[in-house]
This record gives structure tokens, C-alpha cells and sequence, in this order.
């Protein structure tokens, strides 16, 4: 559960109010509650009914179930905001980061098997850099189908701003945790430069092994643990702490843990060469968690750095046993 003052920024998808006995339908996805006085009871469609509380807690409600109200209540349905703070900085970070950020891409696209009529989903897509790194690599195999998924609405805005004509995908604007995933639909998921900013990332992980078809491809592209681009981010933030949720081998370790196959890893590395330091000052700033944190300018960082990613292709065996 999350408190209201945690989804500050949030997007407040319905308000209303309903009497006693009424009835709120939930589909197949999520729906984040906040009852904000009464009472009343979720009853899921498969496992035992939960009796809600008014107060500052917000409820997870997957769906489908009914949310029926034993005291007339009012209530808000929310959509979580941009808690990582990219959303106010998408522009500047496609400007700064998109090319740089499809060079990482297109190492990962590097020998995917894609082929006609193929269904990959890149999630965290950010303003799109893995998507048309993936247009890239299929450039002989279309039409495949891609679909980028973000929680950063303006993000997401920015990716279908810069759609490539030729090679015409598909963005959505959904929280990755709050979607209702299929079950064996897909032939491939990428993740760029994502699951090391994820708070749950077994459920993540969970979702994206059950999503895949048997036998389909998770790619994945995450900071190295040994970073000097992350410690020099680091070195400038105003605020205390680290941004990063997990690390390198803590995801792996997890990737495993849910079922995959790792069948190949591999380095990257790359220099960011800036003119001067107050313009790499300006690249830290549009990056979404630092920027958002705040970034100190008594302390100049140098005018060039290395970054190094770890890139890993994972596999769902063909043969699994579902739980």
C-alpha cells in the first residue's frame, strides 16, 4: 500500500461518490483507490473479499471484482505520476540523451532474432531510443510490431513526436506494474536502461516472463556496477542517497530467480564528451532522478566520462511450468 502524500504528482483518473450498496466495477487491469471517507468491501473474482477503511492508504485493486460501498463514501481513482521526475525534463532529455541512448540500443538489438510478424514490447521506453533501435535492427524483417510503454506521459509524448514514418510504432502511457500483462503473447521484451531505477522488480520480472511466448527473448540493458558516469552523477547531487533501486548483479540474480535462461552478456562502453562542464552540468540536469533531486554547481564535474552497461539476452524455455 501507498500513502497519498507518496503519489504527489499523480493523475486523478475519476472522483465521485456513491451510497451504500452501490457497486464499482473493476475490469481485468489495476485500479489505484483512495478511499477518502466511508467504508467499503473489495470482492475480487477470485479470492476472499478485503473490508476497506477511509484514510491516507491507497489500495492496489486488480481486477476483475466489484468494489461494493457499505457506507456512503467519496472516493479517487488515481494514475500514479512521475515519481522519477523525467516527465518535466523529457525535451531536454530526448535532446541530450536520444541518440546516445539508441547507440546502447542498438548493441542490445544486435543479433535478435526478429523476424515478419513479430510482437516486442519495450518497456520504460522513455522518449524511444530502444524502440527505434529495434526499427533499425528489423529494417529487413518488417512489418514486426513494436510497443513502447511508459508511466512519464510527456515522455511518451515526446516518442510519438519523433515517430519514424517508415517504420510506424505504437506508445502507450500506462504505469509497467499496473497493466493487466497477457499470457504468452509476445515474441520478445526489451528494457533499456530500466530495472535498475524499479522498486519491485520481482513483479516486473514475473510479469514480463509470464507475457512472453516459451522460447521468446528478454534483452535487458542496465548500468554496470562500476559506472563512472553513475559515480559522477552521484558526486553532483544536491540530495543525499542513491537513485538507483538495484544493481547489476542483484537483477541478475533476480532474472533468474524468476525462470529465465541467460544466454549471453556482454559490455558496453561508451565516452559522453561534453564541450565544457557546466554543459555536462546541463546533461546530469535532464536526466529525470538526478535533475529532479538537484544538482549541485559549486562542484564543476569533468567535460568527459566513460559509461559502462552491462547488456544481457535473456531466454524463456520452451518447456516451462507455470505456476
Amino acid at each position: 500500500m501507498t500513502t497519498v502524500a507518496e503519489l504527489k504528482g499523480s493523475r486523478i483518473v475519476e472522483a465521485g461518490e456513491k451510497g451504500s450498496g452501490d457497486i464499482l466495477a473493476v475490469d481485468d487491469s489495476m485500479m489505484l483507490l483512495w478511499l477518502v471517507d466511508g467504508e467499503s468491501e473489495w470482492i475480487p473474482e477470485t479470492g476472499e473479499p478485503e473490508r476497506l477503511q477511509a484514510g491516507e492508504q491507497i489500495r492496489e485493486l486488480a481486477g476483475p471484482g466489484v468494489l461494493r460501498f457499505i457506507t456512503r463514501s467519496h472516493y479517487v481513482r488515481l494514475e500514479p505520476g512521475d515519481k522519477l521526475g523525467f516527465d518535466a525534463r523529457a525535451r531536454a532529455y530526448h535532446a541530450v540523451m536520444e541518440e546516445r541512448n539508441e547507440d546502447v540500443g542498438l548493441a542490445l538489438a544486435e543479433g535478435l532474432p526478429v523476424s515478419r510478424g513479430q510482437i516486442w514490447v519495450d518497456i520504460g521506453t522513455g522518449t524511444g531510443a530502444m524502440v527505434h533501435a529495434l526499427q533499425e535492427h528489423a529494417a529487413t524483417q518488417r512489418p514486426i510490431w513494436i510497443v513502447g510503454v511508459d508511466r512519464a506521459s510527456k515522455m511518451i509524448d515526446e516518442a510519438w513526436h519523433h515517430q519514424r514514418e517508415e517504420a510506424p510504432a505504437w506508445y502507450v502511457g500506462r504505469d509497467l506494474l499496473r497493466v493487466k500483462w497477457p499470457d504468452g503473447m509476445f515474441d520478445g521484451i526489451t528494457a533499456l536502461l530500466l530495472l535498475h531505477l524499479v522498486d519491485d522488480i520481482n513483479l516486473l520480472l514475473d510479469r514480463v516472463y509470464h507475457a512472453l511466448k516459451p522460447g521468446g527473448l528478454f534483452a535487458y540493458a542496465v548500468s554496470a556496477d562500476a559506472n563512472p558516469f553513475v559515480r559522477m552523477i552521484m558526486h553532483q547531487l544536491s540530495g543525499p542517497g542513491d537513485f538507483f533501486k538495484q544493481g547489476q548483479h542483484q537483477i541478475r540474480e533476480s532474472i533468474l530467480a524468476t525462470g529465465f535462461e541467460i544466454e549471453r552478456d556482454d559490455i558496453y562502453r561508451d565516452e559522453i564528451v561534453m564541450d565544457n562542464p557546466e554543459a555536462m552540468l546541463q546533461l546530469i540536469g535532464s536526466i529525470g532522478a538526478p535533475g529532479h533531486r538537484g544538482v549541485r554547481s559549486d562542484v564543476l564535474p569533468p567535460q568527459s566520462v566513460e559509461r559502462v552497461f552491462n547488456l544481457v539476452w535473456a531466454k524463456k524455455p520452451i518447456h516451462t511450468v507455470e505456476v
